[in-house]
């Protein structure tokens, strides 16, 4: 069972025997990571040490630019993913104004070799650290061969001639091809959030539907999705919507799941919203008729694309 230290004054070195160490963001922890967190453990095993992910929170952008970034997970979502990769221990530092002005030098000195003690590194090509992410691979290849601990740079992970990153999956998500980015994940983009009071024209029509208030920004594009809702302990099939409702004319963006067979009140409830597949774009209908008519259609597709995985 993985153990996770949010504050790195809490390391106990006696416990961190052989520690190989993984740096980096880790959002969404794709498949790119994932191969990362795998090099790590091995080498871990092979001199019988224990596996180390050290991450940051918030996201260093939003301290070194002051802007937050859409990010692909919430801290928590990131902690069980990372736990779901069988590592020994998750370091979650606090990015602060005063690390991002450590040099690179200090950074090694006093966290990789003090206060980590590890006898190995394994980060991504593109890992950056230090102030004005000044450290590099070249540099902690040197220090790693000056302070006694290796270092191995993971080549990028190409899926389906696309470079794996955590930006070009947030590109995705955008898109609204939540099917690419779940390929990329191997596991679907999730929403979590508290059910609130909207309009009520969803069940004025016939499709009662769930108004959910999301934990994050990075929200799909404008459109139907297929979804799995899971309410409670239970996983249920449905549509989501996303958009501003252009034929009543709204303003705002508002993300609206009508959840098959279900005729429960979920007002002020919290529901997790799995996107499947992207069933179509935002369209304005000149007549309510048009737009009954094609909720129906989108309803019978999706438990078309959720029937077939629900068999798989």
């Amino acid at each position: 069972m993985m153990e996770v230290i949010r504050n790195n004054d809490a390391i106990d070195r006696a416990r961190f025997i052989r520690p190989v160490v993984t740096f980096g963001n880790f959002d969404g922890c794709h498949i790119g990571h994932q191969l990362i967190f795998q090099k790590t453990r091995a080498h871990a095993s092979r001199i019988g040490g224990v596996s180390v992910a050290y991450t940051f929170d918030p996201h260093p952008a939003s301290v070194v630019k002051g802007v937050t970034p859409q990010l692909i997970f919430t801290l928590e979502e990131k902690i069980e993913a990372i736990r779901c990769m069988n590592m020994d221990f998750l370091v979650v530092e606090p990015f602060t104004r005063e690390l991002a002005d450590t040099n690179p030098e200090d950074f090694v000195e006093e966290t990789i070799v003090k206060r980590l003690g590890a006898q190995g590194v394994v980060v991504g090509h593109d890992f950056a650290f230090g102030k004005r992410a000044a450290g590099n691979i070249p540099f902690l290849q040197r220090m790693g061969a000056e302070k006694g601990f290796f270092v191995e740079c993971v080549d990028p992970v190409s899926f389906e001639g696309t470079v794996v990153s955590s930006t070009c999956i947030r590109r995705m998500i955008l898109s609204g091809d939540v099917s690419g980015a779940a390929r990329i994940m191997k596991y679907p983009y999730r929403i979590h959030g508290l059910v609130v009071h909207g309009m009520a024209r969803g069940r004025q029509l016939g499709f009662p539907t769930a108004n959910v208030q999301p934990d994050k920004k990075l929200i799909p594009a404008y459109g139907v999705y297929a979804v799995y809702v899971h309410v409670g302990g239970t996983r249920l099939d449905g549509v989501v919507n996303i958009g501003n409702n252009p034929t009543f004319g709204d303003v705002g963006t508002s993300i609206e799941a009508f959840i098959f067979d279900l005729n429960d009140d979920l007002y002020d409830k919290e529901i997790t919203v799995e996107f499947v597949e992207h069933i179509r774009g935002e369209i304005k209908f000149a007549d309510i008729e048009y737009l009954i008519e094609q909720i129906r259609a989108d309803c019978a597709l999706a438990r078309k694309i959720l029937g077939r995985r629900n068999v798989s």
